[in-house]
């Protein structure tokens, strides 16, 4: 049965290369056994950067230079590796079963990683491995030549532990989904002997053979967002009404190019009999009564005037985004009129300087 703290069992065995005979070995603790997490499992980490993933140069370990707005963080980060397509990754380690809180310990590695550059992984990797700046500027960049000119990769993240509880997989996965790159390792030792023991190392989070599948799903779900952008926008007439575009009583005229062609002929021959039928009035008092329509002095929704406009014109009812069919006064559409202006509302001001930075690097290096 599988172990309720492992994603799946992994089963070892010794074989007599002599008799072709197997026994099965016996799964230790690190920490039954008297190995340590800084010690042992962390250099064997830096030594064999494959036991996390493929084509890791290590940059630091035992990392706690990290100032925010000029105060010291006596945060540790475990292990930064640089991938060969110039993005940090933050590795996590945990000698036995990883705390129900390793991921958010990680995050938080992430974020401050998040805010170094080129220059600082350059300056880190000299300091640790002891060489010229010269020389580890070309280490980097051979390593990952993309950095020659480029900016750094997002921060990707590896939780290696001996084994993970289902609070740690649950947001791991969910991370996952959302987009970042994080996965976790999991690291087991087998008695060969009474004097040594088997390390295995295993991404079980995502699984290796699933990862061209998740990067395929976030591509999907991205088209998916951008066709659905439409409906997961704000209100456009909450969006009018903060920005204080309307006033109660301006004049507000439908949008003929909103119909159908089949449909179009119908509105204008009613529009032409009855002029009011083309004009409502702006009154302020929300979605649900956001127009008076100038035919029968009654409060709509943008949507809910054009659904009675059809049925009155026994015209097909269809899926109507009403913010499409009224028009301000400059001639947009409620709706691109709505976009304009949250395309220019206030954000929050940039940082003077960067929010994490190193001890002696500057803002220009950094970025703010």
């Amino acid at each position: 049965m599988a172990r309720a703290n492992s994603v799946s069992e992994t089963l070892s065995y010794a074989i007599d290369l002599a008799s072709g005979r197997a026994s099965a070995l016996a799964e230790v603790s690190l920490a039954s056994v008297g190995l340590r997490e800084r010690d042992h499992l962390q250099t064997w980490i830096s030594e064999f950067p494959e036991m996390v993933g493929s084509n890791l140069l290590l940059i630091t370990s035992e990392f706690d230079q990290w100032e925010i707005r000029d105060q010291r963080v006596s945060d540790r980060l475990d292990v930064l590796f640089l991938d060969s397509d110039g993005s940090p990754l933050v590795a996590e380690l945990k000698r036995d079963q990883a705390a129900d809180t390793t991921e958010l310990q990680a995050l938080k590695y992430a974020a401050y990683c998040s805010q170094l550059t080129v220059d600082d992984v350059v300056d880190e990797y000299a300091r640790f491995h002891q060489i010229e700046r010269q020389q580890a500027h070309a280490k980097v960049v051979d390593h990952a030549p993309s950095l020659e000119e480029g900016t750094l990769g997002s921060v990707r993240v590896r939780l290696i532990a001996g084994g993970f509880g289902p609070a740690v997989t649950h947001v791991v996965l969910w991370l996952n989904d959302l987009g970042l790159d994080i996965g976790c390792v999991e690291v087991t030792a087998r008695a060969l002997t009474p004097e040594t023991a088997i390390v295995t190392a295993r991404q079980v989070l995502p699984p290796p053979s699933a990862e061209d599948y998740f990067v395929r799903r976030r591509r999907r779900l991205a088209e998916e967002e951008e066709v659905e952008s439409y409906q997961r926008r704000r209100n456009s007439v909450v969006v009018l009404e903060e920005a204080g575009l309307l006033a109660p009583g301006d004049e507000v005229t439908m949008n003929l190019g909103a119909f159908s062609a089949a449909d179009l002929p119908v509105v204008q021959a009613a529009i032409g009999k009855d002029p009011p039928i083309g004009v409502a009035e702006w009154t302020g008092l929300g979605i649900r009564n956001a127009l008076r329509w100038r035919h029968d002095g009654k409060l709509y929704s943008c949507t809910g005037l054009i659904e009675t406009l059809r049925e009155q014109l026994g015209l097909k009812r269809t899926a109507i985004p009403g913010p499409d069919y009224w028009l301000v006064p400059s001639g947009r559409t409620f709706y691109q009129e709505s976009l304009s202006l949250e395309d220019r509302r206030p954000v929050a001001e940039p940082l003077s300087e960067a929010m994490v930075k190193l001890p002696g690097s500057s803002s220009e290096n950094l970025g703010s």
